[in-house]
């Protein structure tokens, strides 16, 4: 497969990027009152088809027994990105990949989580001395 990459296409490589510098926590317990961890914001799509979603925390934590995470446009639930895990410790790092089709228009895409009980964490640091790194989302055509 060729790879394209001229000066006119290298901004647009990325058609939606976010990064967060702390923390969240998870409280929610079902896909119906998950925690929003990251956004994208608002973007627009002009030219529909397969995109790449990647996901990067330096570490989650589980609640109580498990963390799910989810990867939302608006109100429609695209895929799930991590379901019911249950590692004891702090799973570190994570990077999630998903391909999802996007139509023409606006889309938000967010990663949501929920935990059985308990707080469960999405870490993200401001990647100063001993802390870790953002935590971030991008959106690439495939």
């Amino acid at each position: 497969m060729p790879v394209r990459l001229r000066g006119i296409d290298i901004d647009t490589f990325n058609v939606a990027s976010a990064s967060i510098s702390a923390s969240v926590n998870i409280t929610g317990t079902s896909s119906g009152t998950a925690t929003t961890v990251l956004s994208t914001g608002v973007f627009s799509v002009e030219n529909p088809g397969t995109f790449l979603v990647t996901v990067f925390t330096p570490s989650l934590t589980r609640g109580t027994t498990n963390l799910d995470l989810e990867l939302w446009d608006g109100a429609t639930l695209l895929t799930t990105l991590m379901a019911h895990a249950t590692a004891a410790v702090p799973l570190i790092p994570v990077t999630l990949r998903a391909l999802v089709a996007l139509a023409f228009g606006n889309h938000n895409l967010a990663v949501k989580g929920f935990v059985d009980a308990g707080t469960g964490v999405f870490g993200a640091g401001a990647g100063t001395t001993g802390n870790p790194p953002n935590a971030f989302i991008t959106v690439q055509p495939v």
